[in-house]
This record gives structure tokens, sequence and C-alpha cells, in this order.
């Protein structure tokens, strides 16, 4: 089994995984503006989560307006992701790149060992 690994959409900062490979090198974080010389920036949804699938990388993303129906389409014709995690911006602002690492040092610290392969959850805001 895969360990979690993230994916970072075009609306996180490449800065959010490159503060959190400083803070625990065990950490796979990419940001789709990194990963693969940054050819994934632009595509249709679809393709950055199959994409993001070849890699059993879960895609971490603020788009709580396209993911969902496209997670459903997928569902539908019984394709598999490599997991999504939503941020909600009322939660953590897309600006708070600490906020955004403290965050996904926690989700990873908790669900690092588990399979990630179609699932869906949002991730939950630390206080400092």
């Amino acid at each position: 089994m895969p360990r979690l690994a993230y994916l970072l959409d075009e609306n996180i900062s490449p800065v959010v995984a490159i503060q959190l490979a400083a803070k625990n090198r065990e950490i796979t974080a990419v940001s789709v503006h990194r990963w693969r010389g940054g050819a994934l920036v632009g595509p249709t949804d679809a393709t950055v989560l199959r994409t993001a699938r070849e890699e059993d990388r879960t895609l971490v993303t603020y788009d709580l307006k396209t993911i969902p129906d496209l997670l459903m389409e997928l569902a539908a014709d019984n394709e598999a992701h490599a997991g999504v995690l939503f941020v909600d911006s009322a939660s953590i602002h897309s600006n708070d790149y600490g906020g955004l690492v403290r965050a996904l040092l926690a989700h990873w610290h908790e669900y690092q060992a588990e399979d990630w392969t179609n699932r869906i959850a949002f991730l939950v805001p630390v206080p400092r």
C-alpha cells in the first residue's frame, strides 16, 4: 500500500509544499505548478485527477464547485481516484500558508498509513 502523498492544486502556493518538506522530510507533497514540469496547470480537473491517480497522489484543493461533480461522474463510471482532500476557504484561507502547513502536517500524521483510494475528506484547521 502506498504512503499518503499530496498533490496541491493550482490554487495553493508551491510554498506550502516547500514548507511541508522542511517540516517533515517523510511527507511527499508537490505543487501542480512544479509537478511534471507544470504540465498540469490549466488542463481539466479530470486530467489532473487521473494523472494524480497514476502516482497515488491525493489531490488537495479549494475547488468545491467542480470537483464534487467530477467525483460523482468518476464514481458512476467506476473510475478510481487517489483521494481528494478539500480545503474550505472559510476554515483556512488560501494565503494562510502556515495554517495550511499545520493542517496538512496533522492530517498526514493521522492518515499517512491509510489507503486514500476513492477517499474524500475536508482538511481540518489546527490552532497555533
